[in-house]
């Protein structure tokens, strides 16, 4: 094998245009980014009031106003520089930060890769000032009337970094991004009040005078506010405060729980965990909670500057506040009624997520124990058993149900145990495709239309898919800000409650919005319908209901798998039993 030569190349230093590129590449991912530097400059300033404007999902325009304590004209020239900030003095000062921003990247990153005009006026000045910068140069300063406060706008965003620009997502899914941003501040700062405009219609109006409550209210509607109880706990140097659902109305996606830790959004495992443990055994599969948790810790316990856009902390007491987060929430529940469960003293060695034991990530199927390890129907068992199902008689034979769960049935190869659930999945899943490609579902009216109240996000969600809904038997209009009429629905499910159904759908396609792909959102959308209007484990069939289960199931394209992806169909094979009796 040839020896690898590696020619010597020159160390050189990057230049200043290059080194802001790559700089704002860290700070700057999408325009919510933006959004989510500016605020939390503003909530730095002191503002008691922000407005977000967004024009062309914010490659064209965002502009957040604020009236925080402004900058005299000598700060806002150093705010471009890279590393000018006014919040911390020395490195001592990382570890006891206790303002939202401390980089001093924010605005200059901005700067770097648009066009950016600021209008800012200190308390004690006169007259305001007015800069304009192109790709973080500055090409206009002049003293202006202005209130006191702050205003930045950033036009072109990404006009100079055109490989970044073409990897932004079309404008529903930056408007998602950015509506949830600013349902963050909401909840981190309820008493600043927030407005958010996007393209000129009112997308958040929220007073900040009602706590709290009042932000969940604004953010998710009265409905979800209405099923969350308080959660309180203090402790030497840690406390915590917040809404928890009570678990009656549980979630179609895990992205409801949020957590702050000293008013800062933070994404950390360990203490979603804790929320997830006071629920287990409360809630039905593949069903989450809606929290809001604010944290309060030490600054000195929280390592801060870990990540660059501050979305990640370290905690230097994680097993305490795993432990003490985890009884917040559990007595949150006991009080409220639920069945909480006890909880144990934190581990020395610390507490955190459990290990994965989704089948997919452990290699392993759900089967029998003791050696009875079932295993997927191979391709075209189950379709060879009902090819003659149009008259003749049928190989596959139902037999009995097991723990009203799984169709036990005989076949020629042997014993085969069928998932009824995830059977009717399927089976509902592929119907509803269909109706989708020829629009022609079925609905079935309703005796009174529902009602129903969505959350900021799930109603803008829900609003783009009315026609899919329609084609699918739904129908369902607009009736006020972030409210629906349910006048009908598919005739598959008729039986549920439109009501949770459609906030279940309006959930899930919130939650696929960053998908950049309009088919997986559909997609979605179809394996939430699916998923709700089969029948559930427990649910007790007749033989007859098992057969028509199983002869459907066979006239699906895919009915191995659920559209999770879960397996349907397992088989023992008559080899299998004879040797375990050793015949």
């Amino acid at each position: 094998m040839p020896r690898r030569i590696c020619s010597r190349v020159s160390i050189l230093i990057l230049d200043e245009s290059t080194a802001s590129k790559i700089a704002a590449g860290e700070v700057v991912e999408r325009p919510a980014s933006v959004v989510k530097e500016l605020v939390e400059n503003a909530l730095d300033a002191g503002a008691r009031r922000v407005e977000v404007e967004i024009r062309e999902g914010g490659r064209g325009l965002i502009r957040v106003t604020d009236d925080g304590c402004g900058m005299t004209r000598e700060d806002a020239v150093l705010s471009l520089q890279r590393h000018a900030t006014s919040k911390i003095r020395t490195a001592e000062d990382l570890f006891c930060v206790t303002t939202l921003g401390f980089r001093g990247e924010a605005l200059p990153s901005i700067a770097s890769v648009s066009h950016l005009a600021m209008v800012t006026r200190g308390r004690e000045a006169e007259s305001g000032t007015k800069l304009t910068a192109v790709g973080g140069e500055v090409v206009e300063l002049e003293d202006v009337g202005a209130p006191v406060g702050t205003q930045v706008s950033v036009s072109r965003l990404f006009y100079n970094t055109p490989a970044r620009l073409k990897f932004l997502r079309r404008d529903a899914a930056e408007v998602a991004q950015i509506t949830e941003t600013c349902t963050r501040f909401l909840f981190s700062h309820p008493e600043t009040a927030l407005r958010l405009r996007v393209e000129g219609r009112e997308v958040i109006q929220y007073g900040g005078s009602g706590g709290l409550a009042a932000a969940v209210v604004a953010a998710w509607g009265p409905d979800l506010a209405g099923a969350m109880v308080p959660l309180e706990r203090r402790t030497a140097g840690l406390s915590v405060r917040g809404l928890v659902s009570l678990p009656a109305h549980h979630r179609a996606t895990r992205n409801r729980p949020l957590v702050f830790v000293n008013n800062r959004w933070v994404r950390s495992r360990t203490l979603t965990h804790a929320l997830e443990e006071a629920f287990r055994g409360l809630l039905p599969e593949r069903r989450f909670p809606a929290a809001v948790l604010l944290l309060e810790v030490e600054p000195r316990a929280v390592d801060v500057n870990v990540h660059p856009t501050k979305a990640e902390v370290r905690l230097s007491r994680e097993p305490e506040i795993h432990h003490f987060l985890l009884g917040a929430a559990q007595e949150a529940l006991r009080s409220a009624g639920a069945a909480g469960l006890h909880v144990a003293p934190p581990a020395a060695t610390g507490a955190g997520p459990a290990a994965p034991s989704h089948p997919a990530e452990t290699g392993q199927q759900r089967g029998f124990d003791s050696g009875w390890a079932g295993t997927l129907a191979a391709p075209g068992v189950l379709s060879q058993a009902f090819q003659s199902a149009a008259g003749e008689q049928l190989d596959l034979r139902p037999l009995a149900q097991l723990r009203d769960t799984y169709i036990l049935a005989e076949s020629r190869g042997g014993l085969l145990l069928v998932d009824q659930h995830r059977a009717q999945e399927r089976v509902l899943y592929e119907r509803f495709a269909q109706a989708r490609l020829s629009q022609k579902g079925e609905g079935q009216a309703l005796l009174t239309p529902a009602s129903v109240q969505l959350g900021t996000q799930e109603a803008e969600a829900l609003g783009a898919y009315l026609t899919d809904l329609q084609a699918l038997g739904f129908e369902i209009e607009p009736f006020g800000r972030d409210s629906f009429l349910v006048r009908a629905v598919p005739v598959e499910l008729i039986d549920g409650d439109p009501g949770d159904l459609v906030k279940d759908m309006a959930e899930e396609l919130a939650a696929a919005e960053a998908t950049p792909s309009v088919e997986r959102r559909r997609d979605s959308l179809l394996t939430t319908l699916s998923c709700r209007s089969a029948i559930k484990a427990g649910d007790r069939l007749s033989y007859e209901e098992m057969g028509e289960l199983l002869r459907s199931l066979a006239g699906t394209a895919r009915p191995y798998t659920c559209p999770h992806g879960w397996p349907i169909v397992m088989t023992i094979s008559h080899f299998e039993i004879d040797r375990k009796f050793r015949r």
